[in-house]
């Protein structure tokens, strides 16, 4: 689809938001170990999200990934079995790769600007030995930073990514699903979640209470690691097991309300030749 073609926005009620994740939730029981293995190998490739140079590539890469993910969604809706490779298929899509990536250096400029914004003159502070230490994986190194900026460090990297991810929900799925140019994308994708702020509102109070227990078990596996050097076994597999399952039912939902706010019939006709290719 081109990007001159009128794009119809769907207005939805509140409720709508229960759906989606209720939905989520169904499609991820059709494949539960395919579509975990997906989010888990995901995940390992977010963890070098902190890793320097490299770092920085992951996170650009990060729409192109999330693409695969939701790709993923769409063959389970489907009757497909997704393969791990879905997850790497945008790759090679020449008409949208450099599109998401685009929008990843623009989600990163927009959330790297937000939390320098939050800390201006406050990171200055920290003693640069203390922040090399912490670059090297030293956990115990953030003890000796002041709490309140660490405080202030939190929120300012939550409100980055609580920005930067608005901006991309359904911005990644118009460039992937509709071959939309990266502003066009990011017009309509902003339109589309102001026009259904009510059922969007509505997931992010479900997903967030779901979250609650995982930021718990998070943070006394945390802290337990930062206190004694060691960790709970039992609680390291359930994260483990809870992350990946949070995360699917985010990108489901995600999915899910795209597909019924923007619609994917003529998606449908677009990735039929390459669902062969991704499937055994």
């Amino acid at each position: 689809m081109s990007d001159e073609t009128p794009q119809p926005i769907r207005k939805l009620p509140a409720a709508r938001g229960l759906a989606w994740v209720s939905g989520s939730w169904g499609l991820v029981k059709r494949q539960p170990l395919r579509l975990l293995m997906i989010s888990l190998f995901f995940q390992f490739l977010l963890s070098f999200s902190q890793a320097g140079p490299l770092g920085l590539v992951i996170i650009l890469c990060l729409p192109v990934l999330s693409a695969g993910l939701l790709h993923a969604f769409f063959l389970v809706e489907h009757g497909e079995k997704p393969m791990l490779a879905v997850l790497f298929m945008p790759f090679t899509a020449k008409g949208s790769i450099g599109s998401l990536m685009l929008l990843g250096g623009i989600a990163m400029a927009v959330a790297l600007l937000i939390v320098t914004l939050a800390l201006a003159g406050q990171v200055v502070a920290i003693d640069p030995d203390i922040i090399v230490r912490i670059e090297q994986g030293d956990i115990h190194a953030l003890q000796l930073i002041d709490p309140q900026v660490m405080e202030s460090a939190v929120l300012a990297m939550a409100l980055g990514a609580a920005i930067s991810g608005s901006i991309t929900y359904f911005s990644i799925p118009l460039i992937w699903f509709r071959k939309l140019k990266t502003g066009n994308a990011l017009i309509m994708g902003l339109k589309g979640m102001v026009q259904n702020w009510k059922p969007l509102l509505f997931i992010g109070l479900l997903l967030g209470a779901l979250a609650v227990p995982i930021v718990l078990l998070f943070g006394s596996f945390y802290l337990t690691a930062l206190n004694e050097g060691t960790s709970s076994t039992f609680l390291g597999f359930l994260l483990l097991l809870l992350g990946p399952m949070f995360q699917l039912l985010l990108f489901g939902s995600q999915y899910l309300a795209f597909r019924d706010i923007f619609g994917l019939d003529e998606a449908v006709l677009a990735v039929n030749k390459t669902n062969d290719q991704l499937v055994a």
